[in-house]
């Protein structure tokens, strides 16, 4: 699946000497992802667990920012596997996942500040509830 003598090679792209590591700071990109997919994750559990938190606008806005700025890195990574012929399906995936994060975010950002967000929370609560109950019935 990942074999070296074809255009897919994880190992080519992730150890890359040159390309595998960021310029400034010198950790390998991987490392890197799952410190920021580590945060993203965090930020969406805190806004899942407790949707009503003050805290709520502070890990959209997180999750804004990282997945926000994580698209020029992406358009980096790419431009990286472009010059040296190979691509990591590992590393599309987590392009791909970054993409998502980021429409997913925005879309939940524009519910809270058209007061959306509270209402179809309260409108799904409501008609799940009144299925049980005709349910029952």
């Amino acid at each position: 699946f990942c074999a070296s003598d074809s255009i897919f090679s994880c190992d080519d792209v992730i150890g890359h000497e040159t390309y595998g590591y960021a310029p400034i700071i010198g950790l390998p990109w991987g490392l890197i992802g799952m410190g920021v997919f580590a945060a993203l994750l965090y930020a969406a559990m805190m806004i899942q667990k407790e949707p009503d938190a003050p805290e709520r606008t502070r890990m959209i806005y997180l999750l804004l920012l990282l997945s926000g700025g994580g698209i020029p890195v992406v358009l980096l990574l790419i431009s990286y596997e472009v010059q040296i012929e190979k691509l990591c399906q590992y590393c599309t995936m987590a392009h791909l996942a970054n993409v998502l994060v980021l429409v997913t975010s925005a879309r939940v950002y524009r519910a809270t500040q058209t007061n959306t967000w509270m209402e179809m929370s309260r409108d799904d609560l409501v008609l799940s509830t009144q299925r049980g109950r005709s349910e029952e019935a």
